[in-house]
């Protein structure tokens, strides 16, 4: 299962880029991403999951104006 979210979360914050406490649109997708993988054995919660993690994501370039 693919978590771009839940992965640059860790990266940035192994790079000290952020905290635990940077409470922002991306812990918000990373946190829905490892909801998705604790659900791995119900399909279909855990693509519910997947799917809220990208239109967080996706709602918060459009706000930006930046092409997705």
């Amino acid at each position: 299962m693919r978590t771009p979210a839940l992965d640059l979360w860790r990266k940035e914050l192994a790079a000290g880029a952020r905290t635990k406490t940077t409470f922002d649109v991306l812990w918000k997708a990373a946190c829905l991403e490892a909801a998705a993988l604790e659900f791995v054995s119900i399909p279909e919660l855990a693509a519910a999951y997947l799917d809220d993690a990208r239109r967080v994501i996706l709602e918060a370039v459009k706000r930006r104006g930046v092409p997705a």
